[in-house]
């Protein structure tokens, strides 16, 4: 080989390295910032609750309480008349 041959072969294995390595490191700058986009990434709105239907049994409980407050109230009225 001559000399200019030789200084173009350790030219090219220079040039082939640093571009490997450059490469390699955009490839992997990439997954780490995709990574971590995905990391960071919030969890989408929630749907709508589900529904608890109000039937026999709450019904049953508000009318009981309705019934206590209005004896409450009546017993209230009768006592303050009496007095």
């Amino acid at each position: 080989m001559r000399k200019s041959q030789a200084h173009y072969s350790t030219l090219t294995t220079q040039i082939y390295f640093t571009m490997k390595t450059t490469l390699t490191f955009i490839l992997a700058l990439t997954i780490v910032l995709l990574l971590s986009a995905l990391a960071m990434a919030q969890p989408g709105l929630p749907g709508d609750p589900a529904q608890a239907p109000i039937d026999g049994g709450l019904g049953l409980l508000a009318a009981a309480g309705g019934a206590y407050a209005w004896k409450k109230l009546k017993g209230r009225k009768n006592e303050e008349e009496t007095l």
